[in-house]
């Protein structure tokens, strides 16, 4: 059994303080299990000044950097790919430096931790190959349903709630996500589409149409962010497939699949390998053209949408949830 005064401290710099899978999912579940626990974000991590802990979780790697006592139990929690293209985006002369420094610094990392945390397969590959004798441990990005509250789905042949959350980016999908809507708009019009948008960005003109109605949500805290999603019938995301993308996993599909409800996602590989039963409570789709016909599909076809509705939500119980994987966590902090 571990001591209650096990002393955690998640260093993040690249991750908020309040980032959900480690305010609301890892460090919860230590405190629970009697660890004392500290989380440092992307906020205090200039202040933060190195301290005496029995196991650090670091986030990258310029936040290992600041642990300076060698002997320090550390465990690398992969959340991000380095080099990433947004590592990149403004290093136009110096891109093939920079990529090597990630790269050597990635490698340092590994040298240096403890143990593992992946929570996609794809991240793995490079850390499992060079370092095969450390611990591991795959954690997905599954949430704790007791932060999502479902309600019984409607009919959606009359009034259409659909939610995307994210940037307002070419990148991220958000031109696909309007002629989405504009398409499925036009192919049916007795049905009323409410398009809301969950977005840090600012949105200087919502489009309209006859019989679509958009409006934007200022970005909200987890907590509130997830008695939100409850409300609505549909999730788009449709971002870039690109070599990158389609190698990630994204959080939020999992909360939607805890809502009971279908998401209609950019087929990104990364879902299909993470989630084998998707095409029985989604739909994944390469363009603006096929979303359309996806969303108005499962308006025309409530069978069809009563059917993935429940299938996410029992997916969602009996497999992609916090609870089915937090003892593996504890189990990794206790040993290592």
């Amino acid at each position: 059994m571990h001591c209650a005064t096990k002393h955690i401290i998640f260093l993040q710099s690249a991750h908020t303080a309040t980032d959900e899978r480690v305010c609301y999912h890892q460090a919860q579940v230590l405190r629970n299990s009697g660890y004392v626990v500290k989380v440092y974000g992307m906020e205090s991590f200039r202040s933060f000044v190195p301290q005496s802990a029995d196991v650090y979780i670091v986030d990258n790697p310029l936040a290992l950097w600041k642990i300076r006592r060698v002997s320090a139990r550390i465990i690398y929690d992969i959340t991000e790919w380095y080099p990433s293209k947004k590592n990149l985006r403004n290093a136009r002369f110096g891109k093939l430096i920079k990529v090597f420094v990630l790269t050597m610094a990635s490698i340092w990392s590994g040298c240096r931790c403890s143990a593992f945390i992946f929570g996609e397969y794809d991240k793995a590959k490079p850390f499992r190959l060079l370092f095969p004798r450390k611990k591991h441990i795959f954690l997905p990005y599954y949430p704790d349903l007791m932060y999502v509250q479902p309600v019984a789905a409607k009919d959606i042949t009359q009034v259409c709630r659909v939610l995307y959350a994210g940037a307002l980016t070419k990148e991220k999908g958000w031109e696909r996500v309007m002629d989405t809507m504009y398409e499925a708009a036009k192919k049916i019009p007795q049905t009323h589409f409410y398009l809301d948008v969950i977005t840090k960005d600012d949105c200087l003109e919502l489009p309209t149409y006859d019989n679509l109605s958009v409006r934007k949500l200022d970005y909200m805290p987890f907590p509130q962010f997830c008695r939100q999603i409850v409300e609505y019938d549909i999730f788009l995301d449709l971002r870039d497939i690109d070599a990158e993308n389609t190698r990630c996993l994204p959080i939020k599909l999992f909360y939607y699949m805890a809502c009971g409800r279908p998401s209609i996602y950019a087929n990104l590989s990364a879902i299909s390998k993470g989630v084998p039963e998707i095409s029985q409570c989604a739909r994944l789709v390469n363009n603006a053209e096929q979303a359309a016909n996806a969303l108005c599909e499962y308006v025309s076809n409530q069978e069809l949408y009563q059917s993935h509705c429940s299938n996410a939500l029992h997916l969602s119980k009996d497999k992609y949830n916090w609870n089915n994987i937090k003892s593996s966590f504890i189990q990794l902090i206790n040993e290592v």
